[in-house]
């Protein structure tokens, strides 16, 4: 028997068109675009909206032998947002700009501006070195000191962030340049939104604030991600920053009659300087010979002694440091940066591979794709999609695993004794997909509810678990409850799945009884301004 369902192209076989485990940064905003829209949307037109797209589009793709959960979820949520994209352009128009598309070309822009400045700089800062009136030879100390020594000094630095975890808290905590780039930013957008909030209304403001959250926990989720494009983008500077220096040293040699001497308030000797060339040419001695560096009679003739001026000095040791020089700045500042732009590129892949795509907004995709529907008609007339292909009936059995989750509950003591543990583990069956562990009863203030919290985390964060707390939606998300929330974070660390199921008000017979829209829109909202990633609301609904 065969349906027709619009907006969902026939599905290939694996691996066809593009290779769907590759994700790119631009990917992940476009999901986080599409998973906060869904957020805002009627939750049953979402859920058959997206169990459509897994049986004719997903499901048919995912190669066989996908054993995993994680490997799962990278094929199926990419080839969910491939879906996704088309049905917003057929909808939108083909020409209709996504979030990541933005940020890819701001991005190619941003990276030819920074490319640009970081040669203008290297050169600016070249310049000024390379100034010979005749009667002062260029001094190579200061050369040296300034485009080579101060950047050996800087990578010496920078070489911390491989003993460190690379992600952008860690680069505030270290870098005194990532925290100054960031605190900056940070203070103009806490102005902009207090403006913002100010002029605002009460819905408006909710609004901000949540968008704020989700800006907080795209942060948190993709921190190790979105590390490397900016790493990438300093070594970019740093990159053309030398090619600028070294660019300008050779048009004047070139173009000018140079002549280059040292001199230092160290008392040198020229054989100590010769010692310390003959080190730092190590590297490329093999590749120019006797142009690698100054030979003894070469650096004893380019001494500048000032009271005597360079007339006893011969041309031909004057003009034999440029070589070296070009050298050093190419070996000991554009090679390492090189290195350093083809890890930041590498480590950009990696990070994206070991996305597991595990926090709630990726959680809450898998149950709609999970979540069998009883029947398949009335598919023709689905609003919003186009392009008619042929659907295969509805299946029962789920072809790809899940991990399995037990929940350690919270409940209020005032429903405590009234709640049904078999309907409480068929409710986190259907919510969110979880098993039943445990029931504690807490008052809601973090210094009472110590000892349940601490029992809570303690039997199930460290295998995998979650927890879930039940609130009663009609009374308002009050802040004792928010605390209660970042202690179980605080205590279970970042990726302890949490869930707050949200109620009704209890009956005669239930506690489980339907949550109002505008109740279960209202906690979303407040809960969606802490910016945890995985932290998840789901409602008992009609």
């Amino acid at each position: 028997m065969y349906y027709y369902m619009e907006g969902i192209a026939p599905a290939g076989r694996a691996g066809e068109e593009m290779n769907v485990k590759t994700w790119t940064v631009p990917d992940l905003i476009d999901l986080e675009f599409f998973l906060s829209r869904d957020g805002e949307q009627d939750d049953a037109s979402v859920v058959k909206r997206d169990r459509r797209i897994y049986l004719l589009a997903v499901e048919p793709r995912i190669p066989p032998g996908t054993a995993s959960e994680g490997s799962f979820r990278r094929w199926a949520i990419r080839l969910w947002l491939e879906e996704r994209r088309k049905l917003y352009r057929q909808q939108q128009g083909r020409d209709a700009a996504l979030p990541g598309d933005v940020f890819a070309e701001s991005r190619s822009v941003l990276a030819a501006i920074i490319g640009l400045a970081g040669l203008i700089a290297g050169a600016g800062v070249a310049l000024p070195l390379l100034v010979y009136t005749g009667r002062e030879p260029v001094n190579v100390s200061v050369y040296l000191g300034v485009l080579v020594f101060l950047q050996i000094i800087g990578l010496l630095m920078m070489a911390r962030f491989f003993f460190l975890k690379t992600s952008l808290s860690a680069a505030r905590k270290y870098s005194l340049v990532y925290t100054v780039l960031s605190r900056l930013l940070e203070k103009t957008a806490a102005r902009l939104a207090r403006s913002a909030m100010n002029t605002a209304s009460g819905k408006k403001r909710e609004d901000l604030s949540m968008l704020s959250g989700t800006v907080r926990s795209m942060y948190a989720t993709y921190g190790h991600v979105l590390f490397w494009p900016i790493f990438s983008l300093v070594q970019l500077f740093s990159v053309m920053f030398n090619v600028g220096a070294i660019g300008v040293t050779l048009i004047r040699v070139m173009t000018a009659d140079l002549a280059f001497g040292w001199q230092s308030t160290l008392q040198m000797s020229p054989e100590s300087v010769h010692t310390l060339v003959r080190v730092m040419a190590a590297p490329w001695s093999w590749l120019l010979g006797g142009y690698a560096y100054p030979n003894l009679e070469q650096i004893e003739g380019s001494r500048i002694v000032l009271k005597e001026g360079i007339a006893t000095l011969a041309t031909s040791s004057l003009v034999s440091w440029w070589p070296f020089l070009v050298a050093a700045v190419a070996f000991y500042g554009l090679l390492p940066r090189l290195v350093l732009l083809g890890i930041a590129l590498a480590g950009k892949r990696k990070a994206l591979a070991r996305l597991d795509f595990s926090h709630a907004s990726c959680d809450r995709l898998v149950m709609r794709m999970q979540v069998p529907t009883l029947s398949t008609q009335g598919l023709q007339g689905s609003p919003g999609l186009s392009d008619m292909v042929r659907a295969k009936p509805e299946t029962s059995a789920e072809p790809f695993p899940r991990r399995y989750v037990d929940a350690a509950v919270l409940i209020s003591e005032d429903i405590y004794r009234r709640c049904d543990k078999g309907e409480l583990e068929r409710r986190l069956k259907a919510l969110l997909g979880w098993g039943f562990a445990y029931l504690f009863p807490i008052a809601g203030e973090t210094g009472e509810d110590k000892s349940s919290l601490d029992d809570a985390v303690k039997n199930h964060s460290s295998d995998g678990g979650g927890v879930v707390l039940i609130q009663e939606a009609w009374q308002p998300p009050i802040v004792e409850i928010i605390h209660v929330i970042r202690e179980l974070r605080k205590r279970g660390g970042d990726d302890m799945k949490i869930a707050v199921l949200l109620v009704g008000k209890p009956d005669e017979k239930t506690i489980f009884t339907p949550v109002k829209a505008v109740d279960k829109d209202v906690w979303s909202r407040v809960l969606a301004g802490l910016g945890d990633p995985h932290l998840r609301v789901v409602a008992v609904e009609e």
